[in-house]
């Protein structure tokens, strides 16, 4: 159970409709953007705690998901967590960051796809997918995005 909240928080990342396809002419401040883009990750984890809660109710500390469980949590986390990306993605980043983001999205993906190819593996596992991309987020601001 703690491998499926450490992957939801880590991940970063939710649909804020606030940010959403907002397309500005100039590029943000650094500040604004990392406020920006945090807000979207913050939302993320109110977004998938409810999930969490609902597909998860009844575990034990120490007792895992079934495999249905984390194939349906699975099919609910991912879309949430590419619309995150792609709320991420449609805000200005200064050109500062722009390496940096485009570092983070190929990282989600990345853990994304490790996770769709195995879900009961890898999030029973030890193995964290979001490893990379945390340290992305983090590198470029986005701490909301990397778990805190």
């Amino acid at each position: 159970m703690n491998r499926i909240r450490g992957a939801a928080a880590a991940s970063v990342v939710a649909v804020v409709t606030l940010t959403a396809g907002i397309a500005l002419a100039a590029p943000l401040s650094e500040s604004q953007w990392k406020q920006q883009g945090n807000a979207v990750c913050k939302q993320v984890n109110k977004d998938l705690k409810p999930i969490q809660q609902e597909l998860f109710a009844g575990l034990g500390k120490n007792e895992d998901p079934s495999a249905e469980q984390i194939s349906a949590y699975v099919e609910q986390f991912v879309p949430v967590i590419e619309d995150a990306v792609a709320s991420i993605d449609a805000l200005n980043e200064p050109k500062s960051l722009k390496s940096g983001v485009k570092k983070f999205k190929v990282a989600v993906a990345d853990a994304l796809a490790t996770i769709e190819a195995d879900p009961v593996a890898v999030l029973t596992g030890d193995t964290d997918p979001f490893v990379k991309a945390n340290k992305v987020a983090r590198k470029i601001g986005l701490k909301a995005c990397a778990g805190g």
